[in-house]
This record gives structure tokens, sequence and C-alpha cells, in this order.
């Protein structure tokens, strides 16, 4: 096996270094890099974010919202919803959201074709029976439904005079659903299965004075559970 020999050099002299691969760290100064605007953007974001959660709780917590109470456990959007602001604000827009064919203007068309024919008015007859905040809530996804959803409309007027209303549209709602009914904790729960696929199922009951409208009897069911064991 053939050897190799290195020879060391003796001493340290630092002479014999070319300059450039000479590096002092006690002479250099260290350059820190500063903080981007986007970190500055996040941080600020991220703080109105906190603000925001907490405002959302302070105003879930208050006594002023009269719905808290009564939305199920597994609800991941709950608002307030001004009606006696929102429908003068949206009453403009509604040959708009007719000719684009806007999500859900086909079940609004139909249920004012419903009060038509019961020789009803929205507006006279029903926005009236009712306080302006109206809670809508959307839940976790449930074996009835992707996209379960829930209105919780608190009644201004004695029931009677509502049961009229609903006396009224029932009959025309039996033509294009399969309409049955059943009892519920004392309460009569609403069913309407659309005899197409194309259309929407619905239920809906009224407890107390609050009348509740769904597209998922497990939803409303949970809401029937929270108004009466609240």
């Amino acid at each position: 096996m053939s050897k190799i020999f290195i020879k060391k050099q003796s001493g340290n002299n630092l002479d014999n270094i070319p300059s450039d691969l000479k590096v002092d760290l006690r002479k250099k100064s260290v350059n820190q890099k500063q903080p981007s605007k986007t970190w500055l953007f996040l941080s600020i974001f991220l703080f109105a974010i906190i603000i925001a959660l907490a405002l959302n709780l302070w105003f879930l917590s208050s006594e002023k919202v009269d719905f808290v109470n009564l939305i199920p456990k597994e609800t991941i959007v709950f608002s307030i919803i001004n009606k006696d602001a929102l429908y003068p604000q949206i009453f403009p827009f509604k040959s708009f959201l007719e000719e684009n064919n806007f999500y859900g203007q086909k079940a609004i068309k139909q249920f004012n074709d419903y009060l038509d024919k019961a020789h009803l008015n929205f507006e006279s007859d029903i926005q009236s029976f009712f306080e302006k905040e109206i809670a809508f809530i959307v839940l976790s996804s449930n074996p009835e439904t992707e996209f379960p959803f829930a209105m919780i409309l608190k009644s201004e007027v004695p029931r009677a005079q509502f049961s009229q209303i609903l006396d009224k549209i029932e009959p025309e709602f039996k033509k294009d659903y399969n309409f049955s009914a059943q009892t519920y904790r004392q309460v009569k729960v609403i069913s309407l299965k659309s005899f197409s696929n194309t259309q929407f199922n619905y239920t809906y009951a009224y407890i107390g004075n609050y009348f509740i409208i769904s597209n998922s009897q497990e939803c409303l069911k949970n809401i029937v559970d929270n108004i009466i064991d609240k």
C-alpha cells in the first residue's frame, strides 16, 4: 500500500492567506433583516380578528340577542338579520335577481306565487307579524342534507292570527309538495317533501311565539328542544 505524506506547516502565519479569504467576525457588522410589510399587515389582520371575536363573544352574551340560547350546538354560522332594513335595500334589485337567476330566487318566486293564489300580501299580511330581527343559522352537514339551515322569527301577533294565514297558504303547498304533519314534544311539525328532485324540501313549526323554518327536520327539532328546555 502506498503512503501519502502530508507536510504540516509550522506556525499560524496568517500573512500567507489571501485577503479575500480572511473573515474577521470581531469587526464585521451583522446586518439584521428588517421585518417585511407582509408580516406587519398579517399582524394587523390577526389583531383585527381577535378584536372581532371578542366583540362577537360580547354580542352573543348580551341579553339584547333573543335567539342566542335557541341555536343548536352544531351551528357554524349565526347571524341576525334586520328585515325592516334589509327588504327596502334588496327590493330595487328584485328585477336584477330574477333576470340573473339568483340562487334562491326560484324559491322566493314560488313562495310569492303561493301568496298570490291565497290572496295574501307579504308586506301587509306577513311581514308585520314578526319582530324586525330574524335569526339565520347554518349547521354542520347531517345525513338529511349537506347544507342544513334555519330561520327563526319571533311573532308579535297572537298565535291564532298567524294560524289563519297558514290555513290559507298550506292548501297551495299541498299542490307541489307531499304535505305531512307530526307531533314532536307536543309541537306540530309540518314537512314539505317535493314531488320533484329539482325543488327544495322544507319543514316548519310554531312553538310559543317562535316560528321556525328549516330544510332539515333534525335542525328544527334541535331548535325546538332548546326552546322547550331553555
